[in-house]
């Protein structure tokens, strides 16, 4: 517990107002997007880098654990304070500092929301490749931290990609620049890519200098339905074989599809799979892909295939990727447990057959939504959080899931994380040596053990 005098110099830093200790404001804080749950002590909400700078100084003076937090989206526990101590909300930091099309970057505050970014950026006719689902709330900072892709991982990577440099206040409450606005960088370490995906476990970032693109000039979306998932997970192999680069290329199972019935009453073929591709380029460029696309959709099986440019049409191909995650629970009455697992495009199939086998055998319904161009798969395990029965099957499944993945050369997490939800395989799936290096990274920059503990599995 943090007594009355540490509160009391949190409220002489950033104000009564943002100094939250009510039982009722810390039960917010206390859960993000996963299932999991662990309370902060005190919440503060800073307004500015100093004082950041000056809570994380009294948190390493007084020894007590510090999360940093954004708005929770993040799917596997990351921003949830597991040893108590101080929860660093720092959504009021969301001012866009810079936009420049010139060199090509921005410069950001961590708290400032993902769709609000890309409309300001769209404005100058620039956008963020990286995109999150959980765009229209989701911070810089989060996605920063959890190393976050989405749809355009194929064609853009994910946000380590996309990231020049970094300001970030250390545990010990010093501040640090990592790279630099230029587009090549080659001094030393790169310390920017190593605070990207470091989960909070290493500092608290205090702004960030992104890389941005110019907005493509034309698009092309394409849908379709297989009757058979390995059908579509190959089509994805075709395209790629044949030299095609898509922005996207998703696919959604048959529980998705019909949870999307039930609840759209949309009257969707109950298929295997449902397959979105899209492209972007030059109007001629996109043009030529997307006849070669609709020729390869063909060949590999699909049928009710459609293909949109216009804006509004584009928005209605939408509407099955948009509102997977959301129909789940409509129908089911039940809670998502995402997962995020991430195998070779070879093995989309065998990654597929894997998690509809455990989750049988476990009695768990499960739906599946795939970025399929890289090889990631979202397996959504319906849930009732208040039956313990049935959480414990659900982690069992995944328990049995996870090597599975691993055996078939694929990876516990591919945009989401590790956080607390995957930090048992953190061993398995980096091997002892690479794991205490980590550790070992760790102890370097947060000897006390006072950023994010319990995250990745770095104890």
């Amino acid at each position: 517990m943090i007594d009355q005098r540490i509160v009391e110099e949190l409220r002489g830093i950033v104000g009564e107002k943002y100094v939250l200790t009510d039982p009722v404001d810390l039960y917010v804080y206390s859960f993000d997007a996963s299932l999991l749950r662990a309370k902060p002590d005190v919440v503060v909400r800073p307004g500015s880098k100093e004082e950041v700078v000056e809570v994380v100084r009294l948190a390493y003076r007084e020894r007590i654990p510090v999360v940093a937090r954004g708005a929770g989206t993040n799917l596997v526990g990351s921003a949830l304070p597991v040893k108590g101590g101080i929860v660093i909300d720092l959504t009021r930091l969301n001012r866009i500092l810079e936009i420049n099309p010139v060199d090509l970057y921005c410069r950001v505050e961590p708290g400032v929301v993902h769709a609000v970014l890309e409309e300001e950026l769209g404005k100058h006719g620039l956008f963020w490749p990286p995109d999150p689902g959980s765009s229209d709330s989701c911070t810089i900072g989060g996605i920063l931290s959890q190393c976050a892709s989405g749809m355009r991982a194929l064609k853009y990577g994910g946000a380590r990609e996309w990231v020049l440099a970094l300001e970030v206040v250390l545990p010990t409450g010093e501040v640090i620049r990592t790279g630099t606005p230029t587009l090549r960088w080659a001094v030393g370490y790169d310390l920017t890519r190593l605070f990207v995906g470091a989960e909070g476990t290493l500092g608290v970032i205090t702004e960030a200098v992104l890389k941005v693109f110019p907005l493509p000039e034309s698009m092309v979306r394409l849908t379709g339905f297989f009757e058979r998932m390995e059908d579509a997970c190959k089509f994805v192999g075709k395209v790629l074989q044949a030299g095609i680069v898509p922005d996207a290329l998703e696919i959604m199972d048959r529980g998705i599809i019909k949870a999307i019935n039930e609840w759209m009453k949309l009257g969707l073929p109950e298929v295997d799979a449902y397959v979105m591709v899209d492209y972007c380029g030059f109007e001629g460029e996109v043009g030529e892909a997307s006849r070669k696309l609709e020729g390869l959709l063909a060949e590999a099986g699909a049928f009710g295939i459609r293909k949109a440019t216009a804006k509004e049409e584009i928005e209605e191909l939408y509407v099955v990727r948009r509102e997977a995650a959301t129909a789940l629970p409509k129908v089911t009455g039940k809670s998502n447990l995402t997962h995020d697992f991430c195998v070779p495009i070879s093995k989309l199939a065998e990654g597929f057959e894997a998690v509809y086998e455990c989750a049988s055998k476990w009695d768990i319904p499960v739906a599946i939504l795939s970025h399929a161009c890289v090889g990631i798969i979202h397996p959504i395990f319906s849930v009732d959080v208040f039956d313990e029965e049935d959480l414990e099957r659900a982690e069992k499944c995944y328990e049995e899931l996870a090597p599975k993945i691993m055996e078939l050369g694929g990876a516990i997490s591919g945009e989401h994380g590790v956080g607390l939800a995957h930090a048992k395989f953190m061993e398995e799936a980096c091997g002892r040596k690479v794991l205490e290096l980590m550790r070992g990274i760790k102890r370097v920059f947060d000897p006390e053990n006072l950023m994010s503990p319990g995250k990745l599995k770095l104890e």
